[in-house]
């Protein structure tokens, strides 16, 4: 089946290699997002609304400050942290003493600060435009899965996935495709998994072996860079570039 447009990132993302292709989705997706909101995005009206209400979570206040744009950074902080504060003086002003007896019974989660705190210190623009686009790449994956049989054989040269989207892969695999198709995706992925995982715990462990004078003449092999890409395995998380 000829490839389409929306399939693009999908196939791209599987023919980039490296431990996780979904992972892989996710990096392009932040990357972009994160030049997106320091380019003209941070002058638009109605994302500057969003980004005072939610703000950024730390991983994204962090990736945007590497960056070359620190004004740009400073003009989103600085109208987010005068929306906290009008909410918080808003909040503050209302706030009625309260028994005892209450905080004793139903603890302090039930305070509107607190419950605000909680709130605005859990969300972030930047992860919900990732995850908006990203699950039209899942359900991307699935369609292809069921319609194009040549992502079959992109899968089955991978070297399998990160844990999280391993487990994406079989509980949304079970939603989204026929009994049929759901069970051919498990035979594929599944001993797949399990091979690379065994992979890379034998190139880790051959990473901890150099280190034993025993085996400093030993070759390296691959596992010099085995500990960022065990990292990415168990955690989705990219380290060390």
């Amino acid at each position: 089946m000829k490839e389409k447009i929306y399939t693009i990132p999908v196939n791209e993302a599987f023919d980039a290699g490296g431990e996780c292709p979904f992972c892989n989705m996710y990096r392009r997706l932040e990357t972009e997002s994160v030049e997106y909101m320091l380019g003209p995005a941070y002058m638009e009206d109605d994302i500057r609304m969003d980004t005072n209400k939610k703000g950024f979570c730390p991983h994204h206040y962090s990736e945007m400050y590497k960056q070359q744009n620190r004004l740009g950074l400073a003009l989103m902080l600085h109208t987010h942290m005068q929306t906290v504060g009008k909410e918080l003086a808003s909040l503050i002003s209302e706030r009625k003493p309260a028994k005892k007896s209450l905080f004793a019974k139903h603890g302090r989660e039930n305070d509107p600060i607190a419950a605000y705190l909680d709130t605005v210190g859990s969300t972030c623009y930047i992860c919900d435009r990732i995850a908006h686009t990203f699950e039209r790449y899942i359900d991307t994956f699935f369609y292809m899965w069921a319609k194009m049989p040549e992502i079959k054989d992109k899968v089955k040269s991978s070297n399998g996935f990160c844990l999280k989207h391993f487990s994406m892969l079989i509980t949304e695999g079970e939603k989204k495709l026929s009994s049929a198709e759901y069970e051919d995706l498990m035979n594929i992925i599944l001993p797949l998994e399990q091979e690379n995982i065994k992979r890379i715990t034998d190139e880790v462990e051959h990473f901890t072996d150099k280190f034993d004078y025993r085996h400093k003449d030993e070759p390296w092999g691959n596992s010099r860079d085995s500990v960022e890409r065990g990292i990415l395995k168990t955690a989705s998380e990219f380290v060390g570039d």
